[in-house]
């Protein structure tokens, strides 16, 4: 989820980053300049111990597959220079720290997400999780920078790596994002990762060329994961039913190769909006952009790494009873809210998708261990925590398309809780459902109706309806429980949860009273009444 950029963007050095990364656990990427000068960045959780060069974990054995009183405001603006993380690194890293844990058991695995076939969805529809924006063997930056060898032979360990985790986290469907040089030298069989040996099965169009694939997920209660090609330069078009005619188009963030990417029958999103301005992106004819990414949370560039700093450094420093590594996201889980501006921005004038940017590259520097021996950022630990849920009736790419073109998507972070019995819906006068992703004229006598999940009993829930006018986003009714609510106005409408995850506490040892707290948990797209 890390990225490079031009050079005038790109985050410089290890020294900067070791921290940032090496605590909250997160993989990084590479996003808008696809040089190959990635940045490098480390990874941790707490009850880490730092490893020596060439002594990277990759997937534990057993584990691919398994059954703030004292923070530290930053002014807004605020850059790396205020933030000093590489000084903090050097206070937080004592020399005990290079000593392996010796006091906490390594934790059992934590349990895999249920399968969606089980999840209480809207009459006539059911939820299907999924990744968008993910890299892999064909991304030049994955895998510890070795997705291929010097034949061009891809990392076996690593794309294995990967293929087990798509089937641990019964993920439905993966929106493949590599970048551009590496992905426009592929055919689309090989960037579908397609493995006929393996029980694999190829989707193909009228005319036989490839256009997804369903992973094959071996055992009981196994899933299949539907992969779609894609790619991530300035520009990240998804669902390829074709390659682009030139791969300048991949990269260059303009309307007029938008324009020729939705001529070849793609869908063209835009990453990392934290980086960009609603002027920039409007004139582009975009289709989504992501509102989510870890990225925004923990780049010194954004103000985000000065609030999540004390968190990161509690992480690192919790070595006696420290959180389960798996839920080390919850120390620098922020809403982005560069991001949710320009969204608003957009859905006042025109729909346009929200996504969260999973970005996973597998490719961390081996600087700590947590205690259960699995690499940091591994793609078996990144798939379980957050993903796209879409409303569908069955797991197909015209439906999968469909789906995100119509605005039926919700954004979960599952480490959390499922969206078990989750529905946002409105009602006209007449009766008649308005869905999620509607688009209607406002009539008076219309309602909206939120119906908060029911997986967590335990956990509060604050449901909030936002509405965004041309005077921005406001809430206009909030609560522990469900709402129905009159409709105001003209407006798009959004369901907004924070949840404190007080069914972790346990899980989360000695940091329990600092994270148990209001985290954002879900966010709808919009219900829009013009």
């Amino acid at each position: 989820m890390w990225k490079t950029h031009a050079p005038a963007r790109r985050l410089r050095g290890l020294s900067s980053l070791a921290l940032v990364a090496t605590l909250s656990s997160m993989p990084t990427a590479c996003g808008g300049d696809d040089s190959g000068d990635p940045s490098a960045a480390a990874g941790g959780a707490g009850g880490a111990a730092v490893l020596p060069p060439g002594d990277a974990t990759t997937t534990a054995p057993d584990q691919a597959t398994p059954a703030p009183p004292d923070a530290r405001p930053s002014a807004p603006g605020a850059d790396a220079a205020n933030v000093t993380p590489a000084d903090a690194a050097a206070d937080a890293l004592a020399p005990d720290a290079a000593a392996p844990p010796s006091g906490p058991l390594p934790p059992p695995p934590r349990t895999r997400p249920v399968s969606t076939g089980t999840l209480s969805a809207p009459a006539g529809w059911r939820w299907a999780r999924g990744l968008i924006h993910m890299h892999s063997i064909h991304s030049h930056d994955a895998c510890d920078g070795r997705p291929k060898d010097e034949n061009g032979v891809g990392n076996a360990p690593c794309l294995a790596d990967l293929r087990a985790a798509l089937c641990n986290a019964r993920l439905d469907y993966t929106l493949l994002t590599d970048h551009p040089e590496t992905f426009a030298d592929v055919s689309f069989e090989e960037a579908l990762l397609f493995d006929e040996a393996a029980g694999d099965e190829l989707v193909r169009d009228p005319s036989g060329a490839a256009v997804g694939n369903f992973v094959a997920c071996a055992g009981e209660d196994a899933v299949r994961t539907l992969l779609s090609p894609g790619s991530e330069g300035d520009l990240m078009p998804v669902m390829l039913p074709q390659p682009a005619g030139d791969r300048g188009w991949y990269r260059d963030r303009t309307a007029e190769s938008v324009s020729h990417l939705h001529e070849t029958g793609g869908l063209v999103f835009h990453a990392h909006t934290e980086e960009r301005t609603y002027e920039e992106l409007e004139p582009l004819g975009l289709d989504a952009i992501e509102i989510y990414n870890l990225h925004a949370n923990v780049n010194p560039r954004w103000r985000q790494l000065g609030e999540v700093m004390p968190d990161i450094l509690a992480l690192i420093n919790a070595r006696e009873s420290p959180p389960h590594p798996d839920l080390s996201m919850l120390a620098v889980l922020r809403e982005n809210p560069e991001s949710v501006g320009v969204w608003n921005q957009f859905v006042h004038h025109r729909r346009m998708l929200g996504t969260a940017g999973s970005d996973i590259h597998q490719n961390l520097p081996p600087l700590v261990r947590p205690i259960d021996g699995e690499r940091l950022d591994s793609y078996r630990r990144l798939t379980t925590w957050f993903a796209n849920y879409l409303l569908v009736h069955e797991v197909t790419l015209p439906q999968i398309r469909e789906a995100l073109t119509a605005g039926r998507l919700v954004v979960v972070f599952h480490l959390l809780g499922e969206p078990d019995g989750f529905d946002f819906a409105g009602t006209a006068p007449d009766g008649s459902r308005i869905e999620l992703g509607d688009e209607r004229p406002f009539e008076a006598g219309m309602t909206l109706r939120v119906t908060p999940p029911r997986s967590v009993p335990e956990a509060q829930q604050d449901v909030k309806l936002v509405r965004v006018t041309a005077d921005g986003a406001e809430v206009i009714a909030q609560g522990p429980m469900a709402l129905e609510v009159p409709v105001p106005g003209p407006g798009a409408y959004r369901v907004e949860i924070l949840q404190v995850p007080e069914h972790m506490r346990a899980e989360l040892g000695s940091l329990g009273d600092r994270f148990v707290r209001p985290t954002p948990w879900i966010y709808t797209n919009h219900i829009y009444l013009r």
